[in-house]
């Protein structure tokens, strides 16, 4: 074989191996320049000898204050993709990066302090203590991460404020409608003051022109204050509110699509 091929051969393999590192490189970056990064996420739950797939080999990276919302059909996984991110569940396979941590290694303990500093949830049904006024709904929270009491009505008035809430934070549940309640519910969240708000079917329990009003209330707070979020909804009129939407279709990916603002 002639020295020729052989310089040729080497430049060959330098050239290849080169690649690969660019490669290995560019993953590396695209994640350490995201806040959430899935990498190869699936979830299958047993219901006693039979395995039921929730999720399988989802991936995607989302930047810090994207708003992103998962769509699909009832069953399509976008809850059990809302609660891996938010450390709820377990995954069967898979990692969670979250701002360069890989929380599926997290312990009980440290999985439960790193939500408390980090994450936020909206849940479909309110989830207020009805005993409790909406300032003090909003202040609960706060007081669990033993911020003072004068402190936490500054800033549940504020939070409440900005929800459109200021003249309603002394009622209880049952004198608010369900708009009404749920603007709570994300007082409440915004209060801990999140890197991250996971927000699921916000609007099952409202009516249209509600469900978008809340929406967009969503946004606009996001917005001004870098938050990301991931919205889980059924309601294909509320896409024009993010700016990315992700489908989902028994457990997989489908598309993976930025909106035009």
């Amino acid at each position: 074989m002639s020295s020729d091929h052989h310089i040729k051969q080497d430049s060959l393999d330098t050239n290849n191996e080169t690649q690969k590192e660019v490669e290995k490189g560019d993953m590396k970056d695209n994640r350490s320049d995201a806040l959430i990064s899935v990498r190869n996420l699936s979830k299958v739950y047993k219901l006693g000898d039979i395995e039921v797939p929730a999720l399988n080999d989802v991936n995607f990276d989302i930047p810090q204050g994207q708003i992103v919302f998962v769509v699909g059909p009832s069953g399509s996984g976008k809850t059990t993709l809302l609660n891996l991110v938010g450390g709820i569940d377990s995954r069967t396979e898979g990692l969670v990066y979250i701002d360069g941590q890989d929380i599926t290694q997290y312990s009980g303990r440290k999985l439960t302090l790193f939500r408390k500093e980090n994450l936020s949830y909206v849940f479909q049904f309110y989830s207020l203590i009805p005993t409790l006024t909406a300032v003090e709904n909003v202040e609960l929270t706060m007081e669990l991460m033993h911020v003072n009491k004068k402190t936490m009505r500054q800033k549940a008035g504020k939070y409440l404020e900005l929800v459109e809430l200021a003249d309603r934070m002394h009622n209880f549940p049952s004198q608010l409608s369900g708009g009404e309640s749920q603007r709570v519910a994300i007082a409440r969240a915004l209060a801990k003051e999140p890197k991250i708000l996971l927000i699921d079917e916000p609007t099952g329990q409202l009516d249209q022109e509600t469900g978008d009003s809340i929406v967009k209330l969503v946004r606009k707070i996001a917005k001004e204050n870098g938050i990301t979020v991931i919205l889980i909804t059924h309601d294909r009129e509320l896409i024009k509110y993010a700016d990315r939407v992700i489908q989902l279709r028994s457990g997989k990916i489908i598309s993976d699509k930025m909106q035009s603002q």
